[in-house]
Formats: structure tokens, sequence, C-alpha cells
């Protein structure tokens, strides 16, 4: 069964059409200039690039709201064992914050953003949650169909984090709040929002971009990595090596 197009893609994208001209000030436009929406645009749920502090784009419909108190996250490891963590009883894992790029190679823009959370290494020592060091975990949304996966050595990195405040505030629920993982080193689309389970795997699960056709790999071309500074993470990466030239 197919859905028709959100409104969003209507407005914005509508049969080749020129998207609206924005009517914010430009000094709060320049990073959404140059946005260049991909031909699957139209299979997006959700996309607002006069949305304030970043665009809003959602694949899926967004899931229902729910309370930061009742953020559960479910694990489940190698071994098929299972478990049930709630949000609010990760307090005494340290908090970080950091100042990190959310970049979208798809649609071409990227936006500076404060991010604080714990990191997803530190999650797991606290929960026990490990893989073959060949293996990989995949996060999923809580919107019941996006997914994305890491590799074991991606998902140690200590930049990759479950983040519930954005630039100092509680995360918006259009954003993925409460709780959405952040990876600063690969394509936006390895973020995922609202995150409800972790699951690892011996073998490559393979993110759902890739299955469906829409990016070959989560990796940042070279031109967005030597224009932000972005550094890979060292270790074997989940995804097929992108073309570094782009």
């Amino acid at each position: 069964m197919t859905s028709e197009p959100a409104p969003w893609i209507m407005r914005l994208f509508s049969l080749g059409r020129s998207a609206p001209a924005p009517t914010r000030p430009a000094a709060e436009r320049k990073v959404r200039e140059g946005i260049r929406p991909p031909k699957f645009a139209k299979k997006f749920a959700v996309l607002d690039f006069e949305a304030v502090a970043a665009p809003v784009i959602s694949m899926f419909p967004p899931p229902p709201q729910v309370a930061p108190g009742e953020v559960v996250i479910g694990t489940r490891d190698e071994e098929l064992q299972y478990q049930d963590i709630r949000w609010s009883s990760l307090k005494d894992i340290p908090r970080v914050s950091i100042a990190a790029p959310l970049v979208c190679q798809i649609f071409n823009w990227h936006e500076e953003v404060q991010w604080t959370g714990i990191r997803l290494s530190d999650f797991m020592a606290a929960t026990g949650l490990d893989v073959h060091e060949q293996g990989y975990f995949v996060v999923h949304s809580r919107d019941g169909h996006y997914f994305e996966t890491l590799s074991r050595d991606e998902a140690l990195d200590p930049r990759v984090m479950l983040v519930n405040e954005m630039n100092g505030a509680p995360l918006p629920h259009e954003y993925g709040g409460p709780v959405r993982l952040v990876v600063p080193f690969l394509q936006g689309y390895k973020s995922v929002k609202w995150v409800a389970r972790i699951h690892a795997y011996r073998h490559d699960p393979i993110g759902i971009k890739r299955l469906l056709g829409q990016s070959k790999s989560g990796a940042l071309g070279r031109a967005w990595t030597d224009r932000l500074g972005i550094v890979p993470a060292q270790g074997r990466p989940g995804d097929p090596a992108p073309d570094r030239t782009s």
C-alpha cells in the first residue's frame, strides 16, 4: 500500500516546481541556501526547511510523543539476551556536551548543533551490551520503520551519543526527542531519531537507506569532511567505502 505524499512534499517539491521563497531574514537562512532535494524527496513524510534551529526531516510519520520519564530503550546482545533500559535509570552515566555539525549530504545542507547526552559507549558499558569485534549494532526508531547500522568500532567512537538536549534545551519531539542517536562523523540519516531499540548482529544487517537504494554509504564524502574538519572514525567502517571525491 502506497501513501500519498505528505503536504510538506506537495508544497515544496511538487511536479518539479521550485520551493516558495523563505520568509525569515537572510541571516537565518544561510545554511539552507543550496539545498538540492533528491529525486526521492516525495517519499518523505516530513520536510520542513523553514524550521528553526535546523530543518525537520522525517522519512516516516513521527511517532506519538512520550515524556522523558517514559523512554525505554530495548537492547539485545549477540546471544539474544534482551533488556529494557529506562532512560531515567541512566542518571549515573556522565553527561557530555559536544558542538558538532549535523550533515545531510543527500539534501546538501548542514547545521552546527550543541548536543548533550551520554556516550553510546558508556550506555553499552553500563548495560553490558556488546558484540563481536567484527559485529554491528542496529538502532531502531520508535516510528516502527526506520533503522540504521553502525559497526562496533563506529559505535564505540566517543563522539557517538544518545542525546536528550539540543542547543541547551530538552530535545524537541520533531528532532527525535526525548532521545535520539547522534553520529557526527557520518551522514545525518545515521543519527536515528526517537530511539527505541539497539540490537547486536554478527553480520552486516544493512541500514534502511542502503536497502532502499537511497544511499550507497553513510560515510561523508571528502568535500564535506574537508570543509567541516570532520575526522572519520578509527577502525572498521559499517558501510562500504564511499566516493571520497564528493
